[in-house]
């Protein structure tokens, strides 16, 4: 696939994908006649576990260390799966960070939905409904 293709597929820039084959990310993109980038399914996988880490907020250059890790193969698969359970903690917590914001987010579009129908925030007089508490 060319690079235009994959970025319609992927939803990343062109820039972005030139970027992360210079940064190493994707070191093993072919080139066709004239330099033209060939994008293959493993770098399209590729570029599917760099989003992913990414979204887990890893740094590219831990992103370009794990790359690096598969090219070497069998010899680093402790070094990776020591990392994948550390992105599993690291996206648990995220992901109980953003559970508890919808929670306060839902129980404010109740609370504001209540006072609409109402026309007024009178209605709760001094019977406020408690909040979920963010920082526990």
């Amino acid at each position: 696939m060319r690079i235009g293709e994959v970025s319609k597929m992927t939803g990343l820039s062109e820039h972005t994908l030139r970027f992360y084959e210079k940064s190493g990310l994707l070191p093993q993109i072919a080139k066709r006649r004239g330099g033209i980038r060939d994008f293959g399914p493993n770098d399209i996988n590729a570029l599917g576990i760099i989003e992913c880490l990414k979204k887990t907020g890893m740094s590219l250059t831990d992103i370009r260390q794990f790359m690096e890790w598969v090219a070497v193969g069998d010899d680093s698969i402790q070094q990776r799966y020591d990392m994948f359970v550390e992105r599993k903690r690291v996206a648990q917590e995220q992901l109980e960070s953003l559970n508890k914001t919808l929670e306060i987010i839902d129980f404010k579009i109740k609370y504001y939905a209540k006072a609409l129908k109402a026309g007024t925030l009178a209605i709760y007089d001094g019977k406020k409904p408690r909040m979920p508490d963010f920082f526990k």
